[in-house]
């Protein structure tokens, strides 16, 4: 008799989350809640031992439930949620989707706690499933919500472990490349980068001469050399030649001379620069363009 009363109640079960499915894929969200809190009364009178709850309350017999240990910490949680989200429907008339599945998720959970983990221990039930012989959907529906949970609760747990390792390890390969590759570009960049400045100065060097030998000034005027005195040599200039105030690149432009103009040499100044007598002072001109006179 006692097994007889076991089978009923599991497919009184079994038919209260398939009625729960159904009126949730229907939208009726709250029948689907209030479906979901009837199903939930059928495990707590077969955990109690309760044929009626009398004056007790729901809540107040899953309270008792974890007092006496006969339901973890996590199925009294999901009970509660359970029973308050039908009270909920049933008293205020709640018709939240969100609320509706949350209550069959956390009923197709506990269903199969209870199969695996309170039948046994009451020593009351029969972990098999029996099959719900007048409905044929009604299998389908009780195999999809029994065994889908189950396979969660086996899989999730060593992906927990597993999955921050891989990605940890790939992210920090990643951080360790990146950190390479561009400690390298710096060290390349910093390397040319030097070359680059001499290459430029040296062409800055070279267009400043070739300034000096060949480019004429707009307003390019020719001098003619102070007369000839016995301290100074005659020279001639054998390309066009700037004058300058100071024996340097940066040195003002006085004058621009072009080919074959005589000038007062003076001296030398250095071995790039002579000096040259230039309107009763001294100048300054690139000693390798010009040459004594013939």
């Amino acid at each position: 008799m006692a097994n007889s009363d076991t089978r009923s109640a599991w497919q009184q079960i079994q038919a209260g989350v398939y009625d729960t499915s159904e009126l949730l894929n229907n939208q009726k969200y709250n029948l689907s809640m209030i479906r979901a809190r009837q199903t939930l009364e059928i495990i707590v009178k077969q955990l109690s031992g309760l044929e009626d709850f009398e004056n007790q309350s729901l809540a107040d017999i899953i309270d008792s439930l974890s007092t006496d240990n006969l339901i973890s910490n996590i199925s009294y949680q999901n009970f509660q949620k359970i029973c308050a989200i039908g009270d909920r429907a049933v008293h205020e008339g709640n018709n939240e989707a969100f609320n509706a599945t949350i209550a069959y998720k956390l009923l197709s959970e506990e269903v199969q706690s209870f199969i695996q983990e309170y039948s046994p221990k009451r020593t009351r039930f029969s972990p098999i499933v029996a099959p719900v012989k007048n409905d044929v959907p009604q299998k389908k529906q009780v195999s999809s919500n029994t065994e889908t949970p189950q396979k969660r609760r086996t899989t999730k747990k060593p992906s927990k472990n597993k999955k921050p390792q891989n990605v940890n390890t790939q992210d920090l390969v990643k951080v360790i490349i990146g950190a390479l590759i561009l400690f390298i570009l710096i060290f390349l960049f910093k390397s040319l980068n030097p070359l680059k400045k001499d290459k430029k100065a040296d062409t800055n060097t070279t267009n400043t001469t070739v300034l000096d030998s060949e480019n004429v000034d707009s307003s390019e005027s020719s001098i003619e050399a102070v007369p000839e005195t016995t301290a100074s040599v005659k020279y001639i200039t054998t390309a066009r030649l700037h004058v300058r105030s100071s024996p340097s690149l940066d040195g003002d432009i006085l004058a621009t001379l072009s080919v074959g103009v005589s000038v007062e040499y003076a001296g030398e100044y250095d071995a790039k620069w002579s000096i040259i007598n230039y309107n009763g002072g001294q100048a300054y001109v690139a000693t390798e363009y010009i040459k004594p006179a013939q």
